[in-house]
């Protein structure tokens, strides 16, 4: 996946930036507040920003009526998986992938 920072953000959803980093994130048709893209600078990693940016998003979702807040996150991502989790999210789905390399 790469990074664009200048990703507009979906209809009806939301972009934050901070000099450091930022979220996009946005409504799902379940009624769902979906984070699509959370990156922070290498040099910026453990200091609270991703931690900040993902609240806002919280806050912004309660404001909206949308709940979960979701996020998928690849299996190999173990970093990331333990951002999440240290947030107090959980994890609640297996995705299948099929190569179609044959």
């Amino acid at each position: 996946m790469s990074f664009d920072p200048d990703r507009p953000a979906p209809p009806n959803g939301i972009k934050y930036r901070t000099e450091s980093g930022y979220i996009v994130a946005g409504p799902d048709e379940r009624g769902c507040c979906v984070i699509h893209e959370l990156w922070i600078a290498p040099e910026h990693r453990g200091g609270g920003e991703g931690r900040a940016l993902v609240d806002r998003v919280r806050t912004w979702a309660r404001g909206h009526g949308l709940a979960p807040v979701i996020v998928h996150c690849s299996p190999r991502n173990t970093s990331g998986r333990a951002f999440y989790e240290a947030l107090g999210m959980r994890a609640v789905a297996v995705v299948y992938q099929d190569d179609l390399t044959d």
